[in-house]
């Protein structure tokens, strides 16, 4: 072997041993047929064009791989070909899909170069290597083979199974780590009925509408003895909520639709489907949760729910039969859509639009009032989350610039105060935009309303004081680390406890391929006299679950992700010991990307059984 021919093949090996590592290689081979399996056979096309797109990604590294042999033998064929695949490579890493071609440990600058000098090495070799290449006969129909045998068994079960796509667990992943027996409890008691909405803490996304994202009597069933079951919805699955038959209720957001469906509570198996609405696609699909990401059941177990251009539905729970239709379009601005809906104290119903537009409407009437929030500079401003209700007829809304507090008045929304906070320098990774990421949550009996700001070097948990009628900001308690702190979900509140969850840097790709998030989750104690941190962990990592406390089991319940060194993408129902910060266990949901909450939320149903919504259903602990 001639030195030029040995060091250019030692340059393309080292380019390719950058490329996906071995588990993100052998998931991708096996989730990306099942998922377009499944996709077709649902009719869900965004699922069938993933799994089209990750199979692809597999195939150009493993195509990289092949093409080595031939390098280390002189083909000058072969050299071609992972010249080409390099570039196609080097080019991706230039868009922000850079991440579906790289493993998780290098840094993108670092490929790039080493793609280059790899590339210039090649044409060196082409041009200057004269030795007679050596046979590879057979190589590639081989591998070809056995790639397209495996791909194919997987495709055959996406076919056969309506279980989420997900590759098995590797033998030395245990399914259950840590001590399943209940912990002390936390001392907290349930937020109030509200009257416009079900009784009990299944109503909203966030349990109730104070928005506590809490349960209170409800311990979770044994983590280590339950069974996992999965659902493959064909949308990202953020609402649930339980109908007056215990049957659990799901709304499922994909690119073209809303789809709701009614499900058996233990095996996920649906009883009813419907579809609600269609959508249209748009450049922030992946962040947009209009028309659908949030819905709530009445106080007449109706399930509600915001739906594209302007309406709002009412459906029957149980058959998922439709009762209304609203169109609010007059009293939306123009192209704006739908956030959020929920009920007033008083018999109407709130809503608030994208664009700062909060609005009234008289379900007996069909009419609607509202207005338009600005920041105090007057500036437009956006509102990207849900809001928070109270008993007395307060809605919480958080804009991009303002925590306000808004009653219904005559029936057009009045302000009763508001007030600013810091919204930061930059759409941090993590966020859906530049603002603050959470739904207000109300808590200590209605008198103190908290969020998160969007503050640089550290985003700040932000309460406010709204006692007498009043608001004044009661504290500001910055979290996580500096340049890295950001969350895009509700605060937990249990008593005088908060706690926080810190988000930054999530994005779909981010979490694949071994890949995951900066750590972070903070327990905060506010007293009159202020705030103080409690505990600060940096060993729970969570990507962008709307993560829930069980204070019977004194835990938080939510979804975590470590980094894998071969690749693989282990999702872990967790519980955090909310005394402690500690993890006390965590139970296998599942491998693979879809997998992924993508910002949906954890559950606890009736019975103890934990629920979380990924981006294509539900995966669920349940009895045996």
């Amino acid at each position: 072997m001639t030195p030029v021919r040995l060091v250019s093949a030692c340059l393309a090996s080292a380019a390719a041993l950058l490329t996906l590592a071995p588990g993100a290689l052998i998931t991708a081979l096996w989730v990306g047929p099942q998922s377009l399996a499944v996709g077709l056979r649902e009719a869900a096309p965004a699922y069938a064009l993933a799994g089209v797109a990750i199979v692809l990604c597999a195939a150009l590294v493993i195509a990289l791989y092949v093409s080595l042999i031939g390098v280390w033998r002189g083909r000058r064929a072969a050299r071609l070909t992972c010249i080409i695949l390099l570039a196609v490579m080097g080019l991706l890493c230039l868009t922000p899909g850079w991440q579906v071609v790289l493993a998780w440990w290098v840094p993108r600058p670092i490929a790039l170069a080493v793609f280059v000098v790899a590339v210039v090495g090649l044409v060196v070799a082409i041009v200057v290597d004269r030795q007679p290449a050596e046979p590879w006969r057979g190589w590639v129909p081989g591998i070809t083979g056995l790639v397209c045998a495996y791909a194919a068994v997987a495709l055959v079960l996406g076919i056969v199974e309506a279980r989420i796509p997900q590759f098995p667990r590797a033998p030395w992943t245990p399914e259950f780590v840590g001590d399943a027996a209940p912990g002390a409890g936390l001392e907290a008691v349930p937020a109030p009925t509200h009257p416009g909405l079900a009784a009990g803490q299944f109503s909203t996304i966030h349990n109730d509408g104070w928005m506590t994202d809490a349960y209170v009597g409800l311990p979770v069933i044994d983590p280590e003895t339950a069974d996992v079951v999965s659902f493959f919805a064909g949308g990202d699955c953020a609402t649930l909520v339980w109908n007056a038959d215990g049957n659990l209720v799901a709304v499922c957001v994909s690119p073209t639709e809303v789809r709701a469906y009614v499900l058996d509570p233990l095996t996920l198996e649906p009883l009813i489907e419907r579809q609600l609405a269609t959508r249209t696609v748009s450049s922030r699909v992946l962040t947009d949760f209009s028309g659908g990401g949030y819905a709530y059941l009445d106080s007449d177990m109706r399930l509600v729910t915001p739906l594209p251009n302007g309406r709002i539905g009412r459906f029957d729970s149980q058959t998922l039969d439709p009762v209304d239709e609203f169109n609010v379009v007059d009293a939306l601005q123009s192209g704006e859509q739908i956030t959020s809906a929920l009920p007033d104290a008083g018999g109407l119903m709130w809503f608030v639009g994208q664009r700062g537009t909060v609005g009234l409407l008289d379900a007996v009437t069909a009419t609607a009032r509202s207005i338009v929030l600005a920041d105090p500079a007057s500036a437009a401003v956006d509102i990207e989350n849900s809001f928070a209700i109270d008993e007395s007829g307060g809605a919480y809304v958080v804009t991009s610039a303002e925590l306000v507090r808004l009653d219904a008045g005559n029936g057009t929304p009045v302000i009763t105060w508001r007030v600013p906070y810091d919204r930061g320098e930059r759409r941090k990774p993590g966020q859906t935009s530049r603002a603050s990421g959470t739904t207000p949550t109300v808590f200590r009996g209605g008198d103190f309303i908290a969020i998160t700001d969007n503050a640089e070097p550290r985003m700040n948990v932000f309460v406010v004081d709204a006692r007498g009628g009043g608001s004044r900001v009661h504290c500001t308690v910055p979290v996580f680390f500096d340049g890295e702190s950001a969350t895009d979900n509700s605060l937990i509140a249990m008593g005088d406890s908060l706690f926080v969850e810190n988000n930054y840097g999530y994005t779909l790709l981010s979490v694949a391929g071994g890949r995951t998030t900066t750590p972070g989750l903070t327990r905060i104690e506010v007293t009159d006299a202020g705030c103080d941190v409690a505990w600060a962990s940096d060993d729970v990592v969570i990507p962008s679950l709307v993560s829930k406390g069980v204070a019977s089991d004194g835990i938080v319940l939510t979804y975590t992700k470590s980094p894998s060194v071969l690749g693989f993408d282990e999702w872990w129902f967790t519980g955090v010991d909310a005394a402690t910060g500690e993890v006390r266990w965590r139970r296998l949901a599942g491998v693979g990307p879809l997998l992924n909450n993508h910002y949906a939320a954890a559950y606890v149903g009736p019975t103890g059984a934990v629920y979380v919504g990924t981006v294509s259903g539900i995966v669920a602990l349940v009895a045996p």
